[in-house]
């Protein structure tokens, strides 16, 4: 008898555990729906807005000097010239020429070609102060402005919505669905990135491969599988060839392998990083001939053309100059908790603000090191660095503040789990002292 009890007893367990097993495939393919939807929502938003806002007219000077720069598209793609003179202007070093390469290659596959440096070396001799009211003037030598410019915004567009997917996806693998979903929304909302998104620009580009360096790393943090250093050095290369601050990526990833292999000098990891350092020494000179013509003082030469530019518009506009780091931090809480809050401007409190305190809390208390180090690189010397009030260049620092804003979603979730097991604990307890008893 007490075998046939035992017996159905166990079928019941068993019964139990498959709804139970059924009731959480349920759960997990629900979720999974959700976030698709998500993400569909994401990129048929982004298209809605692009459609919307594609043919609007130029209201950023940097606009047209990215399109009159696609020349060098024609200069390396189209005649092969890696020795051309044009690779010691000015222009070669103002700024790396991979964006440049998308927007010639852009113009180039609407059947136009921009084939000389002449009307660029004209936009930069015009005044700094004085480059809005050549719009008009200047317009016109843009070849078919009125199918180049919305064409080349669309393919700059698909840079930065690939980066908010991107985004998504290595916050979902590192920190869960929810921290992903309030991190992707508050970037969503920001109007420093609806707005530079949707602009010829480099920065969404940038935007783009530091999203895609920021997956790789987190990949690898996960698996610890040497081909995720290799693809991130690759990552860093071409941000380094869209901006500058690219280089940011290479002690960022340094760092990070080091303190995930407790600075272990391991076979596959010295292997794996000689591979990496040579993708991305091959990729950079291989694609930026200045190095060809000027040798590795094109290096020095390019920062010095940025420091230069920087300096002049600075004299330009003393009002907007950011001197000291203080002003420029300053700047930055402003502009990306309060003038581009999502709450502020509505109830008057700055919730991103608190979030992000909450945020870094967090990162410290669990010891990523992982994020801090992306804080660090990716937050602090940005800001620390920026060299006059523009919103732009907040634009690839937001988002990762934005990532840390939402882990505080994960911080009051164990707050919650906390407070539900010492509730479940009270009740317990009682009982199974009067069971013992």
């Amino acid at each position: 008898m007490s075998f046939m009890y035992s017996k159905r007893g166990s079928t019941e367990g068993f019964h139990n555990s498959g709804k139970g097993e059924n009731r959480l495939l349920r759960k997990k393919y629900l979720k999974f729906c959700l976030e698709i939807i998500f993400i569909l929502l994401i990129v048929t938003g982004g298209f809605k807005a692009l459609e919307n806002k594609k043919n609007s007219p130029v209201l950023e000077s940097d606009e047209p000097g990215w399109i009159f720069a696609g020349y060098y598209f024609n200069l390396y793609f189209l005649r092969f010239d890696l020795f051309h003179q044009d690779w010691s202007d000015y222009e070669a070093f103002d700024q790396p020429p991979l964006v440049k390469y998308i927007v010639g290659g852009s113009a180039y596959s609407k059947g136009y070609t921009v084939d000389s440096l002449n009307m660029k070396r004209l936009w930069n001799n015009l005044p700094v102060d004085k480059l809005h009211l050549f719009f008009d003037s200047i317009g016109h030598q843009i070849p078919n402005p009125a199918i180049v410019i919305p064409f080349t915004r669309s393919v700059i567009f698909f840079f930065a919505l690939s980066s908010l997917v991107l985004i998504y996806i290595s916050v979902r693998i590192l920190y869960g669905g929810l921290v992903a979903l309030i991190s992707t929304s508050l970037i969503i909302s920001s109007p420093i990135h609806n707005y530079y998104s949707i602009r010829i620009l480099a920065d969404p580009v940038l935007l783009f491969f530091f999203s895609l360096f920021f997956l790789l790393c987190g990949l690898y943090w996960k698996s610890q599988k040497s081909i995720y250093i290799i693809l991130a050095f690759i990552a860093s290369s071409f941000a380094f060839l869209t901006k500058l601050n690219g280089i940011l990526l290479v002690p960022l990833l340094i760092i990070t392998v080091l303190i995930k292999n407790k600075f272990s000098f391991s076979g596959p990891y010295i292997k794996s990083g000689v591979v990496g350092v040579s993708a991305f020494l091959l990729i950079s000179l291989s694609l930026n001939p200045v190095y060809l013509n000027t040798g590795i003082n094109a290096l020095w030469k390019m920062f010095d053309v940025r420091a230069s530019a920087f300096y002049v518009f600075q004299e330009t506009y003393p009002n907007h100059a950011l001197l000291s780091v203080v002003d420029r931090f300053e700047y930055a809480m402003r502009i990306i908790f309060f003038k581009s809050g999502l709450f502020y401007p509505l109830i008057k409190i700055p919730v991103e603000l608190f979030l992000f305190g909450i945020g870094i809390y967090y990162v410290f208390k669990r010891r990523d090191l992982f994020l801090v180090f992306v804080f660090i690189f990716l937050v602090i010397i940005p800001i620390s660095i920026i060299p006059f009030k523009m919103p732009r260049y907040l634009y690839w620092v937001s988002p990762f503040i934005c990532i840390i804003a939402g882990l505080s979603s994960n911080l009051f979730k164990d707050i919650v789990s906390k407070k539900s097991l010492d509730h479940l604990k009270a009740i317990i307890g009682p009982l199974t002292k009067w069971h013992i008893s």
